[in-house]
């Protein structure tokens, strides 16, 4: 192989696929990268078994070629070339990289060894704007669990039908979900996306505008664009019916500034013990919270607030609290109280395309 590329353009697809490079010992081909010609252009790929991606970009192909590289190396070496054009040469699975000012040379690996990543076999592939996708991912994805002692909370449960698409995420302390209109044309189907490549997905597509083609197979989700495509596997399992924890109706409901709030709320989590615990209080005019502990001292604060109904107290946990706000995109936000011991319910002051419930803490 010999190719010769833009330096800003092999950085930039370095940092599309290193990421997900595996740190496995036991398959250390996973560990690489593959570089590979392919219709007049280089694509760069990687996997860790669970999710795969590939990258296109344009180069100047004097021989075709495939060679596997190690991926740290490799792009350490590139991101801090400072001349613009590089050429990338093979042979023997010894890779030489030269450009006006530096020559050097890396001991690859072939890469007729590295996993094949699979590619869809669905026909029916339908288009989603970035901006949709990830509003949903970002909506709800904090709220999926950590822990995979239920493996299909720790995923994000999207879910399609002809005309909307809807995500939703629950660690059973919490849930979000997200509402996005979009045509899609496909029968109603659900799938678990794993977090980890929710977060990832996140990362990539967060610069990129335009639209994105999804496809689902019977346990993998691709996504794709002209020099981009992504696919994962999917989390095995039936999600739990989530609709019944949303509550119907409220007992009272208060309107406060969004932005106040974080910041009453950070300050309170000073003071908070370590159960993170923090309670909110709405009155006529004013919302309080509070925080005490024993070794650390203790805290109040109130701010403007429009209540309906009756006044209420309930404790939380405040990091929960804080994830459910960043993800708000109003400048206020409506918190219902549907009880005592019952879910704590956050919306935007208008739509009704989010909602994102808490559990509140025994007192």
């Amino acid at each position: 192989m010999i190719i010769t590329v833009n330096q800003k353009k092999l950085k930039s697809g370095l940092s599309a696929v290193e990421r997900i490079v595996s740190r496995n010992v036991t398959l250390p081909i996973l560990q690489n990268i593959v570089l590979k010609t392919e219709n007049g252009r280089l694509k760069l790929s990687s996997t860790n078994l669970e999710i795969g991606i590939n990258f296109w970009l344009g180069a100047k192909i004097d021989e075709e070629g495939e060679v596997a590289v190690p991926a740290k190396i490799f792009s350490d070496f590139i991101s801090n070339v400072n001349d613009e054009k590089i050429t990338i040469s093979s042979k023997e699975n010894v890779i030489g990289i030269n450009s006006e000012n530096y020559k050097t040379k890396i001991i690859g690996f072939s890469a007729k060894d590295f996993p094949i990543i699979p590619k869809s076999k669905e026909s029916s592939f339908f288009n989603i704007l970035s901006q949709e996708m990830l509003s949903i991912f970002t909506g709800v994805v904090d709220s999926a669990s950590i822990s995979e002692a239920r493996p299909e909370l720790s995923g994000v449960l999207v879910s399609f039908n002809s005309d909307k698409i809807e995500g939703a995420a629950t660690d059973s302390f919490r849930l979000a979900e997200k509402n996005v209109l979009r045509k899609t044309g496909v029968a109603e189907q659900s799938v678990i996306i794993p977090r980890s490549t929710v977060l990832e997905l996140v990362r990539i597509f967060s610069n990129y505008e335009g639209e994105i083609s999804l496809a689902i197979s019977e346990n993998q989700i691709f996504f794709a664009t002209e020099d981009l495509e992504v696919v994962s596997r999917l989390i095995d399992g039936s999600y739990p019916d989530y609709k019944k924890v949303i509550p119907d109706k409220f007992i009272s409901k208060v309107l406060v500034s969004k932005s106040e709030l974080e910041n009453n709320v950070r300050l309170a989590s000073i003071f908070s013990s370590n159960i993170s615990d923090i309670k909110i209080k709405a009155e006529e005019n004013n919302f309080k919270v509070t925080a005490k502990n024993t070794d650390k001292g203790e805290i109040s604060s109130k701010m403007q607030a429009f209540l309906k109904n009756e006044p209420f107290e309930v404790s939380v946990n405040y990091r929960y609290l804080l994830d459910g706000l960043k993800v708000i995109p109003t400048d206020r936000v409506s918190i219902e109280f549907t009880g005592e011991g019952n879910p704590l319910v956050l919306k935007p002051e208008e739509g009704k395309d989010f909602i994102y419930i808490i559990m509140p803490l025994r007192n």
